[in-house]
Order: C-alpha cells, then structure tokens, then sequence
C-alpha cells in the first residue's frame, strides 16, 4: 500500500508537468487548482485536517511503540501526499516489533 500510494499521486504530478512542462508558472498553476473550485478547497482543507490528526497521532504512537524516524510522516505527507505517509508508519510501526 505504499507503494501504491507513492506511484498514484505522483502519476498525476507527472502527467500534469508532462502537459504543462517543468517551470514555475506549471507549479504555481499546480498548485492553484487545488483551490481553484468549491470542490477542490473541501477536498484540500480534509486532507489537511486529516494529516495534520495523523500527525498528532503517529507522534504520540511513535514515542509510546518505540517507533524510530517518525519524521518522515509528515514529510512524506508533504512531500506525497496522507495517502503515503499512513500507510508507511504502519510498515514503520510493524518493523519496530
């Protein structure tokens, strides 16, 4: 599962800069659709609300199971996306065992 959430949001990263090209107007447009519509900022403001409870709960689990390099949830969440972050502190949290 986190591979499979690696590979899904970061195919539409590429199809997008693939049709845009790699540039900073292609990233700011990037960016902008993720509130360009009613939909899109419900959407944005779940996942954040989501993550940032994530956070708060896998730092409280880390500590409480010994869990090491529990920062790469939130740069993984930043950097990919929750659908990543969550599913490899459970791989994280399963090798700590």
């Amino acid at each position: 599962m986190t591979i499979l959430g690696f590979v899904v949001p970061n195919a539409f990263v590429v199809v997008h800069f693939r049709a845009h090209g790699v540039s900073r107007d292609s990233a700011t447009a990037f960016f902008s659709e993720w509130v360009g519509s009613t939909p899109t900022r419900a959407l944005t403001a779940d996942l954040g609300i989501t993550s940032v409870v994530f956070w708060l709960w896998s730092g409280l689990d880390s500590k409480a199971n010994g869990v090491k390099h529990w920062w790469l949830v939130p740069f993984g969440t930043c950097s990919v996306g929750i659908c990543f972050a969550v599913p490899l502190y459970f791989l994280m949290r399963e090798y700590t065992r």
